[in-house]
């Protein structure tokens, strides 16, 4: 399957094998490897995370595929180059089996001890969060601003945390409209239903 056809979870912190004609020229191979390989490459192994707000995918090898055997060239250890998920959508993704992680434990409990915020694991665990959600930046989610005049304004917020269904997350844009609120501020919101829609709501502070 392409990326772009499949859900952020079904990738995040899995290995993934990225395959696709220009995905080789979109990096410096001598950025990837201490030595590059004089071979031809076919794709690259991943890890998939979110680095901050990003979804990335970090390489961990050059791969080669050939009659249906995968030979693998490790990138170097204290390097790092990432695809951003938008620069990948168009190519063939292929998780594979738990076994390819044990040549890269090290590498990947770096990343993860790095990145891994256990308040965001939580609210990336959400289902219903699922609609709302930015395809590049998985945290990121639309919620409904309403004021007193009832007028609405559509907002992007970066989920921080959650509690018993509330939760915490990050203004992103400026409102052009007085909710008592800033961008970079936090805020809270929760699900609500409109009719028969289904939203994510901001809730104001109770005096």
């Amino acid at each position: 399957m392409k990326v772009e056809e499949i859900f952020f979870r079904d990738m995040y912190r899995q290995i993934c094998l990225l395959t696709d004609k220009g995905l080789t020229a979109l990096v410096n191979l001598n950025d990837v490897f201490d030595f590059p390989p004089e071979e031809k490459l076919d794709g690259f192994l991943t890890y998939a995370y979110i680095d901050g707000e990003t979804f990335v995918f970090e390489i961990l090898a050059g791969a080669q595929l050939t009659g249906g055997r995968m030979k693998i060239f490790p990138a170097g250890y204290k390097k790092s180059v990432t695809f951003k998920r938008g620069q990948v959508d168009n190519a063939e993704l292929r998780i594979l089996t738990a076994e390819y992680s044990i040549a890269f434990r090290d590498k990947i409990q770096m990343i993860n001890d790095r990145v891994i915020n256990e308040a965001r694991e939580q609210t990336r665990l959400i289902k219903n969060l699922d609609a709302f959600r930015h395809p590049y930046y998985p945290d990121d989610v639309v919620v409904y601003f309403i004021n007193e005049e009832r007028k609405p304004e559509l907002l992007w917020v970066r989920c921080m945390s959650v509690d018993e269904n509330i939760l915490t997350g990050e203004l992103l844009n400026e409102p052009s409209k007085n909710f008592g609120c800033h961008a970079g501020d936090l805020v809270k919101f929760g699900d609500a239903q409109i009719g028969e829609q289904n939203i994510l709501l901001y809730l104001p502070p109770t005096e």
